[in-house]
Order: C-alpha cells, then sequence, then structure tokens
C-alpha cells in the first residue's frame, strides 16, 4: 500500500508536469508553485513502560503516559528544523510516536524510513529517537527537506548530579578553611592552625594556585564574605577588601567583632560591635546599629543565605543559621531579616517543631533552587539520633522553620558519608554546588539540579 501511495504521487507529479506542457501549447502559462511548507506539527500521547519494583520488592513494570499536547514544538522555516523547546521527560519512549502535521501547498508528505521515502499518514508510528527527515511536495515537483526531533531529556531535571573534579587542588589535612566565589574566580581560604592565613584561587576547579600568603595579622577566615565583585574579611577585628583575594586594603577604623552576612539588595554588610546588630554601608562604610543581639545569636557554624519572596521577587530575605557552641542545643539557631525591615529576627524553636534545622558539625546552609539545604558532619547530639555525618540534605521551605530530611533526587554523594568534616564550599553563577574536602582526600567535586543546567 505504501510502494502504490508513492507511485501515485509520482505519477502525479509526472502528469502534472505534462499538464504545465499542454497548457502552455495554447499561449497561456500556468506555473504550479513551488511552495510547500509544514506549517504545523505535533505529537500524540505516548505510553512508556519503566521496569521496576513492588514494594514488596518483586518485579514489575510500570507504564505512564505524556501529553504530547502539553509540548509544543518550534517550526525553523530559514533551517527547515522543527523541535520542542521543552523535553520531554526523562526515559519517555519516543520510538512510536504518532504525529500530526499540517502542510501549505503542499500536495504530499514523505519521511524517510530504512533508507527510503515513505509516504506518511496520521496514523504512522514513528521512530524518533533520531532526528528525522520530512520532505514536503510542490505541485511542481519540487519540495522542502525537514529534519525533525523530538528532544527528551537525558537527566532527571529535579535530580541532584555529582561528579569529582580532577586537579591539582591541595590543602593541610585538618585545615579550617572557608570558600567564597567571586568574579568568575573560586578562592578557597585556609587557616592550618599557625596564625597564618593563605588563599588558593580557580577559575575551573581543576588548576589551582599554590597557597599564597595574606599578609594580615589576626585575620579572621571565618568572616570572608563576596559581594560585589569584592572580597571583605576582619582582621584584628578591622574591615578589608580585597579584589583578588591576596591583596587587602583597609576601609576604615572602625573595630567589629563579627561579620555575618551581606546584602545585594540594601549594598550593606552585617556586623557585630559588641551586643549590637551593625549594617555597613558599602559606599562609604559607615556604620548604622539596627538592633541588639540576644542570648540565642549564634557564635560558631554561622552561615547566611539569600532569597526572594515569592510575592515579591525585589525583596531579598536573608537567612543566618548557626550553632551557639556553649549550649545543649539540639539544633542550630536561626535569625533572619527582609530587605524593608532594619532589624535581624530570630526564630524561636516551637515546642511542637520537630524539624528544626539539626545541629550538625562545621554546618553548611545554602539558598538553592527556590529552597534553603541544610547539611554537615557528625557531632554528640547528631550522633545519638543516629545521623550519619553527610547522611542527608535537609531542605527548608517556610525561611529556615522546618527542615526536611530529602531521601531522594536531592542528595549528598555516597563517597561523602561519615567522613569528617574538613570542607568547605561555594556556589557559582552556573549554578554548581562545589565542596572542597580538606580530610586528608584533597577531593573536589561539584553538583548541579539538573533544570538548573537547562538553556
Amino acid at each position: 500500500m505504501r510502494k502504490n501511495s508513492l507511485y501515485l504521487l509520482i505519477g502525479f507529479l509526472l502528469v502534472s508536469c505534462a499538464f504545465t506542457s499542454c497548457l502552455d501549447s495554447d499561449g497561456t502559462n500556468y506555473d504550479l508553485t513551488s511552495d510547500a511548507i509544514i506549517s504545523a506539527f505535533s505529537i500524540g500521547t505516548i505510553e512508556t513502560k519503566v521496569p521496576g519494583k513492588t514494594s514488596a520488592g518483586k518485579d514489575t513494570t510500570f507504564v505512564y503516559t505524556v501529553d504530547g499536547s502539553l509540548y509544543p514544538f518550534t517550526i525553523d522555516q530559514l533551517s527547515n528544523e522543527i523541535y520542542n523547546k521543552d523535553s520531554l521527560p526523562l526515559g519517555t519512549d519516543v520510538s512510536r510516536v504518532v504525529t500530526s502535521i499540517t502542510t501549505s501547498y503542499a500536495y504530499a508528505l514523505t519521511y524517510l524510513k530504512n533508507g527510503k521515502d515513505t509516504v506518511w499518514t496520521s496514523t504512522d508510528s514513528i521512530d524518533f529517537r533520531e532526528p528525522v527527515s520530512f520532505k514536503a511536495y510542490a505541485l511542481n515537483g519540487a519540495y522542502r527537506q525537514y529534519q525533525i526531533k523530538i528532544n527528551v531529556h537525558q537527566v532527571d531535571p529535579d535530580s541532584l548530579y555529582w561528579n569529582k573534579v580532577d586537579g591539582n587542588f591541595a590543602l593541610p589535612a585538618e585545615s579550617r578553611q572557608k570558600a567564597v566565589y567571586s568574579n568568575g574566580v573560586m578562592y578557597v581560604f585556609v587557616d592550618s592552625g599557625d596564625g597564618a592565613l593563605k588563599v588558593t584561587s580557580s577559575s575551573d576547579g581543576q588548576l589551582w594556585s599554590g597557597l599564597q600568603p595574606i599578609s594580615l595579622q589576626k585575620a579572621d577566615y571565618t568572616s570572608i564574605l563576596s559581594i560585589e565583585d569584592k572580597l571583605y574579611m576582619l582582621a584584628d577585628k578591622k574591615m578589608y577588601v580585597s579584589a583578588n583575594g591576596v591583596d587587602w586594603n583597609l576601609t576604615n577604623e572602625t573595630l567589629y567583632d563579627k561579620m555575618f552576612a551581606a546584602s545585594v539588595a540594601t549594598r550593606q554588610l552585617f556586623t557585630l560591635i559588641g551586643d549590637d546588630i551593625c549594617a555597613v554601608d558599602l559606599d562609604n562604610y559607615a556604620v548604622q546599629t539596627l538592633n541588639k543581639k540576644n542570648e540565642f545569636f549564634p557564635d560558631e557554624s554561622l552561615t547566611y543565605s539569600t532569597t526572594h519572596l515569592n510575592t515579591a521577587g525585589n525583596i531579598e530575605r536573608l537567612t543566618l543559621v548557626g550553632v551557639r557552641a556553649a549550649s545543649s542545643d539540639t539544633t542550630a539557631v536561626v535569625w533572619t531579616k527582609l530587605s524593608t525591615e532594619k532589624a535581624w529576627t530570630y526564630y524561636p524553636q516551637a515546642s511542637n517543631n520537630n524539624s528544626g534545622c539539626p545541629r550538625l558539625a562545621n554546618l553548611t546552609t545554602i539558598a538553592y533552587d527556590n529552597g534553603l539545604y541544610a547539611f554537615g558532619g557528625a557531632n554528640d547530639y547528631a550522633t545519638s539520633k543516629g545521623i550519619p555525618a553527610f547522611e542527608y540534605m535537609y531542605k527548608s521551605v517556610d525561611g529556615g522553620i522546618g527542615w526536611i530530611p530529602q531521601t531522594n533526587k536531592v542528595m549528598l554523594p555516597a563517597e561523602f558519608k561519615g567522613r569528617d568534616p574538613y570542607y568547605s564550599y561555594l556556589i557559582d553563577d552556573n549554578h554548581y554546588l562545589w565542596i572542597f574536602w580538606a580530610d586528608g582526600s584533597n577531593e573536589v567535586w561539584k553538583g548541579r539540579i539538573g533544570h538548573l543546567g537547562f538553556n
């Protein structure tokens, strides 16, 4: 039947050419159009079978369907390409796809199957695991050839994928460190315990500079912050600024006890002067007292995260998470501030809240993919609860009140489990989360949630 259809098409084209010739004989020219385009393309519902196991552990097959109408196709008439910008879900079987095609000025439509042109019909089940070539035939015998591609996600858009990065990264074992990202460069600052602060840097995570000494006395590596392509740090309680991590300049003579957060929205650094929580203006380093801290303000493992309100994207939320070293807290403490507010606010742990941020060694919190995440090593409190080091990433979607361990998709590598907490981290402009280990392994890892890498 397919061969007969193709023969009919060829025959029609031959007759059309002859008809044109006959019409020319009476002195009147009737030119048949050479235009032929595909003007619309869509796919039907796709059924995919995936092997799996039941809750009882028995082999089974799960069947799910993909509604093709939810994935519109772009037709590029200049390059003769047709494709879907939004990829179909991971694992979708596109080996048997029914298509709906609309043409303009075309007599017939064919596609390449097994190396031969085959007349297309709306009931055909077509293999799109590779791009398929289609031809739209015009009335004068000319044709326009299209390449049609059905894009399918090759990664789960909601899963966190990790890779170990090979390179020359090397730090003294069990050294204390902090990593920051500024102007396309990764910096890792190292305090080896001898009072001398050093820094190594890289733009790709593979080739690292040698450890370079920083000529500041009593430099506090925990205070280092990055904002507006500059680095800020406290040394001997004074604030210094740097553009390259090695050369530092004094900002003013004000003495600070701690520096813990930065706001892009308000262009401020946040510090402690005694019991006063202060904001430092980046333009002139003027200091403004905001409010007083209380006994619940953290003094170890301070990390801050920046998010924006879903209801007002121009309003910034700063979340500070840390540990009170001398306390018997089993959870971390959380403070927060909106860019439209003056004061920082402590989030007290409600008596019925069983999902506070766990008190982990070298606790890390990050703002990532519209949520807050926390992770870290084990300590006495975590061990008593049976939480091994780096077992979970804990996610908060309510600004830091509740933290839920993630048991699938967004996970730490299995290689992290049980490690000592000698590490630092940063997030770069491409949404990669980098982890740098100083536990003797000198490993560098980077991970990213799938959809954050999509164009």
